[in-house]
Formats: structure tokens, sequence, C-alpha cells
């Protein structure tokens, strides 16, 4: 297994990749789309797009690729239909360390889109590759990707993690992580080293909802003024397993309250959310169901949160 892929992350993205032949892509009819709140403007920060085309042909380590395709074609669609205005598409784990395929979508549309891309973590020239997504191609984040095991070590290597995290501070690009609980401390101790670097913990760090002490080190966090949290995978680690995942929200209200609303985002995590539920009910759980979010809260965690590290003009 590659360093920073999970079993778990690829299972989720295979199971992504079958949806089309299960049934499970389908949206809801117009008419059961979600209606954006009135007046306030939608941001998603965390979607994937990837192609089974030559031109970006998939990494020889990446045995199982994906059968189907999620093009930002199709993306486009489900943004108007629910209302959604601009997307930040995180680089895929497919492609492993190769990005162009985001970074043609990203210069194919500018005015839509934003991206986040990735780094081989144990790569001596990483740091100048995080230079060359950012300045030729026009990413706005790197994303890093330490599993809990021990084939995410290299996050408690300083002479690796030092040079990226410094160029990101140094280009001002978000780094985004996506790890689980264990890993936090090391992601505090770089973050206390890059006090410049604003830094975004990945769906909630995938935190149990029950598990208090995992909780604890997510909510850590906070004391940092530039640490953001997506809200995201409430429909992944639900133990309820059914729409609208009342038994993620008590964890979600812990980080509202620690983090407050300026630093906290929705997300959908299209199209691996698919395995488990629809783009639409991603937004509506917030929009409609998590009855403890005024409406300025939700204008935070929509757009305004987001925009903060991921401006659109």
């Amino acid at each position: 297994m590659p360093h920073s892929w999970t079993r778990r992350d690829l299972a989720k993205l295979g199971a992504a990749g079958l949806l089309a032949g299960a049934g499970c892509q389908s949206e809801p009819a117009a008419s059961e789309a979600a209606a954006p709140p009135a007046g306030l403007k939608i941001i998603d920060p965390h979607v994937h797009v990837w192609i089974n085309d030559p031109q970006y042909p998939w990494p020889a380590e990446n045995t199982n690729p994906p059968r189907e395709d999620f093009t930002p074609e199709m993306l486009l669609a489900l943004m108007e239909q629910h209302g959604v205005s601009h997307t930040v598409i995180v680089h895929p784990m497919h492609y492993r360390w190769d990005c162009r395929y985001v970074g043609d979508t990203l210069k194919k549309y500018p005015d839509k889109f934003r991206g986040v891309c990735r780094v081989n973590p144990e790569a001596p020239d990483a740091a100048d590759e995080l230079t060359k997504w950012t300045q030729e191609w026009g990413f706005r984040g790197v994303r890093l990707s330490p599993a809990a095991n021990e084939s995410g070590d290299w996050i408690d290597n300083r002479s690796l993690m030092d040079p990226i995290w410094k160029r990101a501070e140094d280009l001002q690009v978000p780094m985004c992580i996506l790890t689980r609980p264990p890993r936090l401390p090391a992601i505090a101790a770089l973050t206390e080293r890059h006090p410049g670097l604003d830094v975004v913990i990945d769906h909630m760090a995938d935190c149990p909802p029950n598990d208090l002490e995992q909780r604890k080190l997510l909510l850590d966090l906070a004391r940092f003024p530039r640490m953001f949290v997506k809200i995201s995978h409430t429909w992944s680690i639900s133990e309820q397993g059914e729409y609208p995942w009342r038994d993620t929200w008590d964890l979600v209200k812990s980080v509202y309250n620690a983090f407050g609303p300026e630093r906290i985002m929705w997300g959908t995590d299209w199209p691996v959310s698919l395995s488990k539920t629809d783009y639409g009910s991603t937004l509506r759980v917030v929009t409609d169901e998590m009855d403890f979010f005024s409406d300025a809260d939700k204008s935070w965690i929509l757009s305004r949160s987001i925009e903060r590290l991921w401006p659109f003009s």
C-alpha cells in the first residue's frame, strides 16, 4: 500500500467508482434539490474530479482505478441544481502526485473553481513541487494525508515536513490535512512551528462521534487562530447511517463551540459521498436540519469562512 493511502480511503473511493452501476449516483429531481437559504452564498470547499483518459494515466501502483468518470461538467450541473456558486477541487488520490487533470480543470474554469494539490511528503523535492503546482498550474492549497498506522510516520519527520510547511507558509496557500485523531498532536506541533500558515482539518479528522478522548485531540486545535475544520463526513462517521445522521450532531456542535462559525465549513466530498448519500443531502443537513446554526452562522459555514482561504472574485 503506498504511503498516505489507507485501505479505508481506497475503499470509499473505489465505491464511488462503482456507483453508476449500482444506481447510487442519481440525484433528486430539481424540485427536490436543496434550495439555498435566502440571500446566502454557497461554496463547496471539498470535491474531487477524475476521468479515464490516457492523457491523464493512472499511476502503476493504482491497480484498481475507478471505472466511472466524475468530471467538472458533471459537478457544474450539480452546482447549478443546488445553488452552489463556486467549488474547491481537491486533487484525488487516484492520480497520486500527478495533479494535471485538476490543474487543467482550473485553467478551463477559472471563475468557478479553486484547487488543492498533493505532493509526495517523502520526496526531497516536495517543496519545489508545491511551488510548481501553485505558480504554474494555479493551485491555491496543498493536502497531506498521514495515515494513522506506521505508513504515516513521515508526519513526525521534521526534515521532511518543515520544508513543505515553510514553503506553503511562504506561498500563503492553505495546508489541508486528511488524517485521524491520533495524528493531530503532530499537526499541532507543525502548526506551532509555522504560525503564519492556514491549516484545515478535513472531515473533522473522521473522529468517532462518541469517542470523547479522540474528540479532545480535535478540539484542542482550536487554540491556533489559523486552524479551520470541515464539518463534513457526518454521513461517513455516523453509526446510525441514516440521514440526517443525528448521532454526529453533538460532535459538530462541539467543533462549532470550540472554533466558532468563522473557522468551520461544510463540504460534500463528492463523489466519494455517493457511496452513502447524494450531493443534495450533504448540503441540506446543514441548511435544513442542523437547527443549532443561526442564519448568520450558516453565512460563515456555507461561504464566508471558505472565502477566507479561497477567495473568489
